[in-house]
């Protein structure tokens, strides 16, 4: 058998975490202390480093057990999306982020109601990729992502990519009433502030509109009032319907086999709705009721082009404040 001098680090970490929750708790007791196992606190460094990810989260599993089983409290300083992704879900778990403002390290509790949400585990998005990411597009489903990510791509001409300089996720229409973009200090308990997710976002929502006049939902204009509040906040208010319409006729010609297609209208119902009798852009030009979202958006991002999306309602404007917007929070 070998010395443990010779195993690896991640050995060494394990047997220093078992040697502070068991053996030095029970030492203190036996010795006199009066202290109850309860009033233990306890704290690990980083305990990431030079463990695997499978390992690591075996590790935090017990970790959560022992804290359950004994009512302690135990703090861990890390920077491991494990962590987060782990702990994330936790009720009795809290987030810290500890940041550094004027020579001055400054401590913020984060609040980020993942299971409020309903974002997370319907959509596949973990607490890491919200909270370590440098700013977050918020997008209503997946093919909004689709088309948010070409075009940031065509109009930071490839600098900018998702993952590294920035995060989408889904807020799902009908969740937008729940949420609000606040200073933290004034948040109703009842909202979602996802400014406590994460400060730096742009909210990407539909118009819905079927014509100028047409005011926008309550929902939509109470974010667009709250977003003008928070320097670090940008919202927009697509100057389309909804964002299939900005797909000019020449990619979908190409993407459903077609010629001559025209332009779909700014303001009017690119899909079927049940609610009204309006006939759609898909069922008028191409005798289509319910296409793919997701099979139409990866099949006409693949053919965008500056030259063909920049005319489309004032696009070109609204991706260079946005792609501006993502290189500051990249500074």
């Amino acid at each position: 058998m070998r010395p443990s001098t010779q195993s690896g680090s991640g050995l060494k970490t394990i047997i220093l975490v078992l040697l502070n929750l068991l053996v030095i708790p029970e030492t203190e007791l036996k010795n006199g202390n009066k202290r109850t196992r309860d009033q233990f606190v306890f704290a690990f460094e980083e305990l990431e480093n030079n463990l695997h990810p499978a390992l690591l989260r075996r590790l935090f599993q017990y970790l959560l057990d022992y804290v359950r089983r004994e009512k302690c409290m135990l703090f861990l300083t890390t920077h491991s999306s494990v962590a987060l992704d782990f702990f994330g879900p936790c009720d009795d778990a809290q987030f810290i982020h500890v940041s550094r403002k004027d020579d001055t390290s400054v401590a913020k509790v984060v609040n980020a109601h993942f299971d409020k949400l309903g974002v997370l585990s319907e959509l596949g998005a973990k607490p890491s990729d919200l909270l370590q990411a440098n700013g977050i597009i918020w997008v209503e489903g997946p093919s909004d992502r689709i088309y948010l990510n070409k075009w940031i791509q065509l109009f930071s001409d490839g600098g900018l990519q998702e993952g590294r300089d920035y995060q989408c996720a889904f807020y799902g229409g009908a969740l937008l009433a729940d949420v609000e973009v606040k200073d933290p200090a004034a948040q109703v308990d009842e909202m979602v502030n996802l400014i406590r997710v994460n400060p730096n976002i742009i909210l990407v929502c539909d118009s819905d509109r079927t014509s100028e006049d047409t005011p926008l939902k309550d929902a939509v204009a109470r974010i667009e009032q709250e977003c003008k509040g928070v320097n670090c906040a940008m919202n927009w208010i697509l100057n389309a319907k909804e964002i299939e319409n900005y797909l000019p006729g020449s990619i979908l010609e190409k993407v459903y086999g077609k010629t001559n297609l025209p332009d779909p209208d700014q303001l009017k119902r690119f899909f079927r709705s049940k609610k009204d009798g309006e006939t759609s852009y898909l069922e008028k030009e191409l005798g289509r009721k319910s296409p793919q979202k997701m099979d139409l958006a990866l099949k006409a991002s693949r053919l965008m082009t500056k030259e063909n999306m920049s005319e489309r309602f004032g696009l070109a404007e609204k991706m260079t404040e946005i792609v501006a917007k993502i290189r500051e929070w990249n500074r």
